[in-house]
């Protein structure tokens, strides 16, 4: 019996032991719940590249420059044409239109037939010069009978003085008429002869292109509407826009380089001619710039882009291999004393290292460390003989601050990479 109570007494004191030492439900499911750690987030402008990596990639490191480079100021603008070369064809008398052999878009040459017109008044106009013609021929005659006279005592000196004035007048009217015959292309001497005619033709008074054509044959026009319209290249110029801001940087003979938006390939050049003194109500200013070369090809109002140069200035700059472009905008690197961030992660259960454990190292054992390079944003200016123009932030140390200068590409690669692999990451 003494033998039976020892053995349940073991048996309980064995299971109280057990029940202590193993963990309830409870307990398990909050360390199996239990997130990792989360490890820190490395930066995105930064990345670390070990010794081999620098000389795999040619990163070489220098000072920001300054040098004389061309400043180039970027416009835009349209070709133009001078208000004289462009026409609006009206009827000088008006009339129907009879006939009007046009089309947009059609070259036409100067003295070519635009329109044919009749105006019934022409015959009354034509037959008023020839009756007007007689009567000065007649008034002339007269005139030396009175002088005659006059001389002779025989005629009052009044007569003779209303016979000149008479004279006079029919003579400016003679010519006055003959000129509005003219106007309308006919002949003053083919009246004369009593040939009249009631039609008249309008001609092209330049060479260009038909750009509008308002009227059909049959219509009636007056002396102010416009029939068509016909626009001449010559005299063609480039007509910029720039903005007030950049005014006190133009001079008359400066030079630009000019490219077409249908011919981005082609460069023209010209110079400042006009620089309008009137600023208009979007702050800019109209300049006249004429081109070296004309070009019976270039159609007016093509919008272009021009580059104005500006001269030569000293300015902050690196070479074109030290700047690199990600997502549409421009970056540097620069060397940075800022270290990466350690990314550890821990998983459920794992016991985290000392920081003896961490940072032992073994007798003579060197503890190898990267240089670290930080992305800074810029904005590109002028770019000539392999150097660009870099506007800096104005809390970067030009004077001490090392710049990569070559294998920029290469750090971007290893960046990007590395910015890969985090978002990749599970956290």
């Amino acid at each position: 019996m003494k033998k039976y109570l020892a053995i349940c007494l073991i048996g309980l004191l064995y299971g109280a032991m057990g029940c202590q030492s193993k963990p309830s439900a409870s307990t398990e499911s909050k360390s199996a719940t239990a997130p990792a750690e989360e490890h820190k987030e490395a930066p995105t402008d930064l990345v670390e590249l070990s010794t081999d990596q620098i000389k795999i990639g040619n990163v070489e490191t220098g000072l920001i420059e300054n040098r004389n480079l061309g400043q180039v100021l970027q416009v835009n603008g349209r070709l133009a044409v001078p208000a004289q070369s462009q026409l609006n064809v009206t009827a000088l008398l008006g009339g129907f239109v009879r006939s009007i052999p046009l089309l947009v878009g059609q070259p036409v040459r100067k003295g070519q037939l635009l329109a044919r017109l009749e105006n019934p008044d022409l015959v009354q106009l034509q037959q008023d010069y020839a009756e007007t013609s007689s009567r000065l021929a007649y008034l002339e005659l007269e005139l030396a009978r009175q002088q005659e006279l006059s001389r002779e005592n025989v005629s009052a000196l009044k007569v003779l003085q209303q016979t000149s004035a008479d004279l006079k007048a029919t003579r400016a009217r003679v010519t006055g008429l003959a000129h509005r015959i003219q106007l309308v292309g006919l002949s003053p001497e083919a009246a004369l002869k009593g040939q009249f005619s009631s039609t008249y033709v309008l001609t092209a008074s330049v060479n260009g292109v038909v750009t509008d054509v308002l009227v059909s044959a049959g219509g009636y026009v007056q002396p102010t509407d416009v029939i068509a319209r016909i626009t001449s290249n010559q005299g063609l110029y480039a007509e910029l826009t720039v903005f007030e801001k950049d005014l006190p940087q133009l001079r008359t003979g400066q030079r630009v380089s000019i490219r077409l938006n249908n011919e981005p390939e082609r460069e023209r050049s010209g110079r400042i001619t006009y620089i309008n003194q009137a600023i208009d109500t979007d702050r800019s200013v109209r300049v006249v710039a004429r081109l070296d070369q004309s070009d019976a090809r270039l159609t007016p109002n093509t919008f272009i882009k021009a580059s104005l140069d500006l001269g030569q200035s000293r300015v902050t700059a690196l070479p074109e291999e030290a700047i690199v472009s990600a997502e549409g905008k421009d970056y540097i690197f620069v060397i940075t004393d800022e270290k990466m961030p350690e990314e550890h992660e821990h998983e459920a259960g794992e016991k985290e290292h000392s920081t003896k454990e961490e940072h032992d190292h073994q007798a003579g054992e060197t503890e190898q460390h990267g240089t670290t390079f930080r992305r800074i944003p810029v904005r590109r200016g002028v770019t000539e003989g392999g150097y660009s123009q870099v506007i800096l932030p104005s809390t970067l140390n030009i004077g001490k601050t090392q710049v990569v200068k070559k294998g920029a590409f290469a750090i971007l690669s290893q960046l990007q990479a590395a910015s890969g692999e985090e978002e990749g990451h599970a956290h």
